[in-house]
């Protein structure tokens, strides 16, 4: 009734050539464009997450400090029993000392060799440039401990020297580290126990050759006074050394700690990891959306956009490549090429002016076109893989442990809705 109402008004102003259209039948024509934007991907990462994704492998532990550290631990403890203890192992022959005058001590070594991994630059994938770390901590701790009567213990010691230290770079060749010079460790009552803690060695100086593991090398002397025994005992096994004096078991073992505060400086330090996307854009179901527009409107789209906005909270900027890949690995198409991730807004450290820390996120924005071509690839998409450029803009920068990495990503679709409505077939009038 309004309807009619307010036609009536319209037609008594009209002339009657005007008022002749309404007897025609009436269409609606245009086009519109209306915007999509289909989530894919959102959270955010701390600077414990962004380092699980940077190593698929990774197993550091980050410290309560207030700078990002990251702490690797190796244990290691072994037990040599007596002879009598492992049957079916021949003793070797014994050998007459050398003659001397006065008390002789007979040595037996074993070496003690420990690993602790380091799987922090395990997937860089290139590196041109310097990378300094302020610090790369490694504490060394050994134990050691013998059963025996009471009687034969003023006849024993043992001696822990010959501290070596070596690493495997980050192309696997193994390389000495040679700043580092240990006196002997004497124990002169093994049944008493030992324990004893070197001073902790900064070794920073390898930062650059990305380790991959360190190795720990070290002498265990048992000695026994001639006193008590007569037989040399450098070429017996040492089961047979423990049943000379009696003795149950030797029991020996070591801590490695390597601690690596995030202080550090470098560029172009480069890795590549896979972001598992699930089902994710394999459930952007086009055709419904633009179904669900209207049934008999015709919707084209001919292009979309992939975006990503990161709000970067860490000190320092990253350059971003990545592609889209099945779910066999087989690359499908590009989605960027070498993208720009601002760094956080820096300021000096309090403590040191030569230091910087970020003082606020920015955030940035990245948008790749996606044609029809890579649309009617969308739903195979199980993996976008990523390669990141690091650098800290040759600031050294300390990283702590609330930066983080907000991550959104979304599909956006513009299509094209031609619009062809008849409204009536007879006119309205």
């Amino acid at each position: 009734m309004a309807f009619l109402l307010v036609c009536g008004a319209f037609t008594s102003c009209l002339r009657s050539d005007d008022l002749e259209m309404l007897h025609h039948p009436i269409d609606v024509t245009g086009s519109v464009s209306p915007q999509y934007g289909i989530p894919v991907a959102n959270g955010e990462m701390n600077i414990n997450d962004l380092l699980s994704k940077l190593s698929a492998n990774y197993q550091g532990l980050i410290t309560d400090d207030e700078v990002v550290t990251l702490e690797y631990n190796a244990n290691m403890i072994d037990t040599i029993f007596a002879f009598s203890q492992i049957p079916d192992v021949a003793p070797a022959h014994s050998v007459a000392p050398s003659a001397k005058d006065g008390t002789m001590w007979y040595s037996k070594d074993t070496v003690i060799i420990d690993t602790i991994d380091i799987d922090f630059f395990n997937d860089v994938s290139e590196f041109s440039g310097q990378l300094d770390m302020e610090h790369i901590w490694l504490a060394i701790a050994v134990r050691a401990y013998g059963e025996c009567p009471e009687t034969v213990r003023p006849y024993v010691r043992a001696t822990f020297d010959n501290l070596i230290i070596s690493y495997e770079d980050h192309n696997g060749a193994l390389k000495p580290y040679a700043g580092i010079n240990v006196d002997p460790i004497q124990i002169t009552d093994i049944t008493e126990g030992f324990n004893h803690s070197f001073d902790t060695i900064d070794i920073a100086s390898i930062a650059n050759d990305m380790p991959r593991r360190l190795f720990t090398q070290y002498r265990l002397r048992f000695n026994v006074s001639s006193e008590f025994i007569t037989n040399n005992i450098g070429s017996m096994y040492f089961g047979e050394v423990l049943d000379s004096v009696r003795m149950s078991r030797l029991i020996y073992a070591a801590d490695l700690k390597v601690t690596m505060p995030l202080s550090i400086r470098f560029n172009n330090l480069t890795y590549s990891f896979d972001i598992d996307l699930g089902d994710g854009l394999s459930s952007v179901d086009l055709d419904s959306i633009f179904s669900s527009i209207s049934e008999g409107i015709e919707v084209n789209i001919d292009t979309a956009r992939f975006r990503m906005v990161l709000d970067n909270g860490i000190p320092m900027a990253f350059t971003l490549s990545a592609k889209m890949q099945d779910g066999n690995g087989n690359d499908l198409f590009d989605i960027y090429q070498n993208k720009t991730i601002a760094s956080a807004n820096t300021v000096p450290d309090a403590d040191d002016p030569n230091r910087y820390h970020a003082s606020s996120s920015v955030v940035t924005t990245l948008d790749a076109i996606l044609h029809q071509a890579e649309l009617n690839m969308l739903d195979e998409a199980r993996v976008m893989k990523v390669t990141l450029v690091t650098d800290t803009d040759s600031k050294h920068v300390t990283i702590r442990r609330d930066d983080f990495l907000r991550l959104k990503a979304y599909l956006m679709v513009r299509p094209t809705v031609d619009v062809n409505i008849s409204v009536t077939d007879n006119g309205i009038l």
